[in-house]
């Protein structure tokens, strides 16, 4: 039998899906209409549904992944700066909780499929590729969760800015079309490599590495500590 939860959360992402259907291709369309039940608990969840799962509300704080990164940026770097996160995704589900939290600053995020609607005034919304050239002078702290072919691009923005930053890596940020790797173990590890010899030659600081108890080692984060 099923709970007045989960027909209103079937309601609820079938209307969001309707409204939004143009920011997703034939095949992510299809993976949606067959999840409109999922459960928001699992760690599995790809960031398309889990966005639209946080957007209505249905993930409660323990499983909410956005917030637990949005957590460990405040600790380690504060939120109250201007912030630039680099793919967003769709949905900018961390960005609106850091926005949320901010009492000073501003957090901008670019991402070209991203639905261009701001809920508060210190929220930029860019629906634009970022990359070696956008202005980035304003900004304190560079932001990646799992932004895959844009992690290089954020370690040598903020190698070459001076910026600080801290990513989620993704462990499938290998594309289908990288055979220069083996396999995601090799590209991530690759990754951490170049970033600690960039930080290192760029007076960054070093690179530290952690990991989030929700998302466990599959996603490593990374950031620089002066």
């Amino acid at each position: 039998m099923e709970t007045n939860d989960k027909i209103k959360q079937r309601r609820l992402m079938k209307k969001f899906i309707e409204d939004y259907q143009s920011y997703y291709d034939e095949l992510e369309l299809s993976y949606l209409k067959d999840n409109l039940e999922i459960e928001p608990s699992d760690r599995n969840i790809p960031d398309i549904l889990r966005q639209i799962l946080c957007e209505l509300n249905f993930l409660k704080d323990e499983d909410n992944i956005y917030l637990h990164f949005s957590n460990l940026i405040e600790q380690l770097f504060g939120l109250d700066k201007h912030i630039i996160e680099i793919g967003g995704g769709v949905i900018p589900s961390l960005s609106k909780i850091i926005a949320l939290r901010q009492k000073d600053g501003s957090i901008t995020v670019y991402d070209p499929r991203l639905i261009t609607e701001s809920t508060s005034s210190n929220l930029i919304l860019k629906k634009e590729k970022f990359d070696m050239k956008t202005i980035t002078s304003n900004c304190d702290l560079l932001v990646g969760f799992m932004p895959k072919d844009a992690t290089e691009i954020i370690i040598n923005k903020a190698c070459l800015e001076k910026k600080d930053f801290i990513i989620t890596l993704c462990s499938d940020g290998l594309s289908d079309e990288d055979d220069y790797y083996e396999d995601n173990e090799e590209f991530v590890h690759s990754i951490i490599c170049n970033a600690t010899r960039r930080v290192s030659e760029n007076s960054l600081g070093m690179l530290e590495k952690t990991y989030l108890k929700s998302l466990g080692p599959a996603y490593p984060i990374i950031y620089n500590k002066r």
